[in-house]
């Protein structure tokens, strides 16, 4: 579904990724873990079409979608769900979701699909519902990633991108995150997933992929990489 092929992006003159490989086929959760800095921000950006990619390539479905505009690689079916969760604080619960189905046409978004898809956010998440007409600033943070989670499944997405969904939650939200992330998956979105988590990610993932310094250092099945020894010393703190 998704193929990187020697991508490279950059800062400025700092070269963030070099020559990234990989590969999601359509019904996996895939993980990308590795230390602060090491890529996998800046490797969902490039994808997602918000950072512009020095060489290599990106397909999705087999297109080229290398550096098109973001909101048309919203449109082939790819959402992204930013680090810092990134919603409309001043837009109510229910105003923010309308947001993410932006790309939908005016006929779809003027009829029920759109209210289709608000009605299965809040069945994923039932206390959207109960805040559906609260400002999305005052949400707890653990409730903000809800909404950040919902407003980018309001596209409609086949992949779906997760940048650091556990970040800053407490434990009991972060189980309940990975425990969507799973059902989200078996409702048929295939899933691209940046964890510092990198235990819970594992699990989670039928496959890993471990980048340092820009570049893929290891892959495997998630089961795999859990017990591989050199994951387990820098990565899971065994």
């Amino acid at each position: 579904m998704l193929k990187l092929t020697s991508l490279q992006a950059s800062y400025g003159p700092i070269r963030a990724i070099d020559g990234i490989d990989l590969e999601v086929n359509k019904g996996e959760i895939v993980c990308l873990i590795g230390s602060n800095g090491a890529g996998k921000t800046t490797t969902l950006m490039a994808i997602s079409g918000i950072l512009k990619a020095d060489a290599g390539d990106i397909f999705f479905e087999g297109g080229r979608i290398t550096n098109l505009p973001a909101h048309e690689i919203v449109k082939k079916g790819i959402s992204h769900v930013p680090e810092g969760r990134r919603i409309f604080p001043k837009l109510t619960v229910r105003e923010n979701l309308q947001m993410g189905a932006y790309t939908l046409s005016s006929g779809k978004r003027a009829g029920t699909d759109e209210e289709g898809l608000i009605a299965k956010v809040f069945d994923l998440f039932p206390i959207l519902r109960d805040r559906r007409d609260q400002m999305g600033g005052t949400l707890s943070g653990g409730e903000q990633q809800m909404l950040a989670v919902g407003r980018a499944l309001m596209s409609g997405p086949k992949l779906l991108l997760l940048d650091e969904p556990s970040l800053g939650l407490a434990p009991i939200m972060v189980s309940k995150i990975f425990r969507t992330i799973r059902e989200i998956n078996n409702e048929g979105v295939t899933i691209l997933l940046v964890e510092q988590n990198a235990k819970a990610s594992l699990k989670l993932s039928h496959r890993g992929y471990v980048i340092e310094s820009g570049a893929i250092a290891l892959q495997g099945s998630g089961e795999g990489l859990l017990h591989n020894e050199d994951i387990k010393k820098a990565y899971l703190g065994e």
